[in-house]
């Protein structure tokens, strides 16, 4: 018998330069493409895979999915291209071969994106559709991850914890299916009803719920009874969190779950710990939920309210949005690739559309983005991050480049910066959106000759003092009052590409929300709009107040 040593030969190939360390990459996926390969070899060729991946020119790694395709794959190498850009493992999902049971075996281990590729094929197995859109629901829902700073340690065993979570839900679902298939017409699991008066649950050791009877899962499983909901946030009580700290047993602590569906709103939960019969260590919380009865929510009765006023629930909005990045995502990956020419030679019409949709697609994604930052606010999901930024040097960045933008509108942006100023207690992106949007809005609107003024500055605010921003109000709104300007449906008439894409009135709504969100404020004065952000506390330093 014949001993099969190529990729313990490869991988001991040197790789001390980028050229060898992607000539190594090149041949473990030439060599994983092939059968036969031992399961630890195969395990330590993917461990190497992933740690230089990074390293690896996306080009490449493009080029390495396109020579697969087409080809019957091994499922671990195909979940492997699946984990990369959308762009890179498109062509690979698009045309790669694989039986039913493979099928099976791979879909809990793609992403949304992949899987989101994966339903436009029409030549799979029609077992294959079904249990992919299995999926369908929880690809839709977005995730809430606790925002991490830079620079900040990652703990491992935590990330593989939750990783392993998530698989064991997906490959719970195609069992599910599985069984489904099984069972003779009619003797299927009942409906949940449309309202509901109680479920059971059941939590881990960290008192996040991982079963639920009586309910639909997708709202109630990952909630966490470990914790008290931050001000404007779902979740349990201080009675439970408490009672979970000390391992005791509760009664009636409050619950808020989110959405307009059957399980959202207000729920009185009770709940008492269990422990291993054996070993006596603490598994989790076992318990009932009901809804409150009237005279425990007389005076705190509230309405479903869509974004920002309007009809439009924000679950369904972000449910919406998933549908929509992913496809976005897709479009400008391709047309990135159609310009760099990474598919083969390109003529220069193609590229400069391809540049043009690319373009068009990141102003649509960056209106999704608006979208859902808005259904995060309003359903208080909004992760206030404990960061701090440079404002003087993002204002100054924006300005330069919506001062360029002004001057080809045939307008003038004329900006200020007060004194030495401190940072501002806003996370990056959130900060380059209200300032980027403020600053849009305006120039958007700016007719030829018009100079809009700006001045970024401290600024006295109640008993303390904050960062303000001031930018001028455009000629064409001046005199609408502030209920007009902050309506999401407001958008003064005429030709404005570079503004919003959602309108004046949507961005405004979304500066001040955020504004408030981050414990500054927008304020709209007459002949301003003036944005108030926090700073750290400066006992005595008055300097460059305005």
């Amino acid at each position: 018998m014949r001993f099969d040593d190529r990729i313990a030969t490869v991988l001991s190939m040197p790789a001390d330069r980028a050229d060898r360390t992607s000539a190594r990459w090149r041949q473990l996926v030439d060599l994983l493409a092939q059968p036969g390969a031992d399961s630890t070899e195969r395990d330590e060729a993917f461990r190497v895979l992933r740690d230089t991946r990074a390293a690896i020119d996306p080009a490449a790694r493009r080029q390495a999915a396109r020579a697969l395709a087409g080809r019957e794959v091994a499922p671990d190498l195909l979940a492997f291209f699946a984990e990369d850009q959308a762009s890179i493992a498109a062509p690979l999902i698009a045309r790669a071969r694989l039986d039913r049971d493979s099928w099976f075996e791979v879909l809990p281990r793609l992403g949304p994106a992949a899987r989101a590729l994966l339903r436009h094929r029409d030549d799979l197995d029609p077992e294959v559709k079904h249990a992919l859109s299995a999926f369908g629901p929880g690809d839709l829902v977005l995730e809430r991850g606790d925002s991490i700073p830079d620079g900040a340690p990652v703990s491992a065993p935590e990330a593989t914890d939750e990783s392993d979570s998530q698989i064991r839900d997906l490959v719970a679902r195609i069992e599910a299916f599985r069984k489904q298939r099984r069972q003779p017409p009619g003797e299927g699991p009942h409906p949940v009803e449309a309202h509901l008066d109680g479920f059971r649950w059941e939590t881990g050791s960290d008192g996040v719920i991982l079963w639920v009877e009586g309910a639909p899962r997708g709202a109630l499983v990952g909630q966490s009874i470990a914790s008290i909901a931050g001000r404007g946030h779902y979740g349990v009580d201080g009675q439970a969190a408490g009672a979970f700290e000390k391992r005791a047993p509760f009664r009636d602590a409050r619950f808020n779950v989110a959405g307009a569906g059957p399980a959202g709103g207000d729920w009185r939960i009770s709940g008492v710990p269990y422990f291993d019969p054996q070993r006596g260590n603490f598994l989790g919380y076992r318990g009932t939920a009901r809804r409150p009865r009237i005279d425990e929510v007389a005076n705190n009765l509230t309405k479903p309210v869509g974004v920002f006023g309007t009809e439009l629930p924000a679950e369904s909005l972000r449910q919406l949005i998933h549908e929509l990045r992913t496809p976005l995502n897709a479009i400008i990956g391709f047309a990135e690739m159609i310009e760099g020419q990474y598919l083969g030679p390109a003529a220069a019409p193609y590229r400069d559309n391809a540049a043009e949709i690319a373009g068009q697609a990141r102003s649509l994604l960056g209106a999704v983005e608006d979208l859902d930052t808005a259904a995060r606010l309003e359903t208080r999901r909004f992760e206030v991050e404990d960061s701090r930024i440079d404002a003087a040097s993002l204002f100054a960045r924006m300005n330069e480049a919506y001062g360029r933008l002004a001057e080809e509108r045939g307008a003038h942006l004329a900006a200020e910066i007060v004194g030495e100023l401190p940072p501002v207690l806003v996370a990056p992106g959130v900060g380059e959106r209200m300032v980027s949007r403020l600053l849009g809005g305006a120039i958007g609107l700016a007719r030829p000759g018009e100079t809009i003024s700006t001045s970024l500055g401290l600024r006295a605010r109640g008993e303390g003092t904050m960062l303000c921003l001031t930018v001028g109000r455009p000629e064409a709104i001046a005199g609408v009052n502030e209920g007009e300007l902050l309506d999401p449906g407001y958008s003064p008439d005429g030709d404005w590409p570079a503004a919003p894409a959602l309108g004046l009135g949507f961005a405004l709504r979304l500066i001040r929300n955020l504004a408030e969100a981050v414990g500054g404020a927008l304020v709209v004065d007459e002949s301003r709009f003036a944005l108030y952000l926090p700073i750290p506390s400066q006992p005595g330093e008055r300097e460059g107040v305005l």
